[in-house]
């Protein structure tokens, strides 16, 4: 099987059609959540994901653009954009949203929006925190993880310690026998780790590899309707920054 990994679209349709025709012929799209959130078109990119063959995650600005998820924690750019999100977000779309599951077992992997730990709260950005979800990851040797917007990879050989390493544009990351990895294949909406093009990866379970993959895509187009849609003005830079 090969699969397109996708993650924290965050209504940026332009990035996400760029990265779908970028993705090619695969058998399957793995959605890890944040469909919604931050830019400006959070209906079309629903409906876009909806109709794809995939499996499909809630993130944690799904949950709280449908009233889910406790926004105590949101910083105020990210509370602004939720609302605004709220009032657009069609009831079909909604409800979309609302049944998505958190986390999704297959024979071959585990998909979560944060952790094993939190599935839509907790960012693994330490070795503590990656321990915290291998420890709970039990056979499966393959989790893979979205929210922090950073390609990366964190992977322990039989109970040894955890180990980091930070992915990049054409970088193929090997699935070795008996050692867990965790995988994070970056942003398609919104990057912050320094590359302001889109983020998406390949799993290719024949090779058993991860391939990080980056695409530019138009952010002016993206920026602009961001401005028309008055989202706070912080959101609009940064695309351009990727940070």
């Amino acid at each position: 099987m090969r699969y397109g990994i996708i993650s924290d679209i965050h209504s940026n349709y332009t990035a996400l059609d760029t990265v779908l025709n970028a993705i090619g012929v695969v058998d399957k799209i793995i959605c890890l959540g944040d469909i919604v959130g931050y830019g400006p078109n959070p209906n079309e990119c629903v409906e876009r994901i909806r109709g794809l063959d995939g499996l499909i995650l809630a993130g944690n600005h799904d949950l709280a653009s449908i009233g889910w998820k406790d926004m105590d924690w949101f910083n105020s750019y990210a509370k602004e954009a939720i609302f605004w999100t709220e009032d657009q977000l069609t009831k079909e779309n909604k409800e979309y949203l609302f049944y998505l599951p958190e986390v999704l077992s297959q024979k071959d992997f585990i998909l979560v929006h944060g952790s094993l730990y939190n599935f839509t709260g907790e960012y693994i950005v330490t070795g503590a925190d990656a321990k915290r979800s291998f420890e709970l990851m039990q056979h499966r040797e393959l989790l893979l993880v979205g929210h922090t917007h950073h390609p990366y990879a964190f992977f322990r050989k039989q109970r040894q310690p955890v180990q980091s390493l930070k992915l990049i544009d054409k970088d193929v990351f090997s699935l070795i026998k008996d050692t867990q990895s965790i995988i994070n294949v970056g942003s398609v909406g919104q990057p912050r780790d320094g590359d302001e093009r889109a983020s998406f990866g390949i799993l290719d379970m024949q090779t058993r590899t991860v391939t990080i993959k980056k695409v530019a895509y138009d952010i002016k187009k993206t920026q602009q309707q961001m401005t028309e849609a008055r989202l706070p003005r912080y959101l609009i830079s940064r695309l351009a920054m990727g940070r």
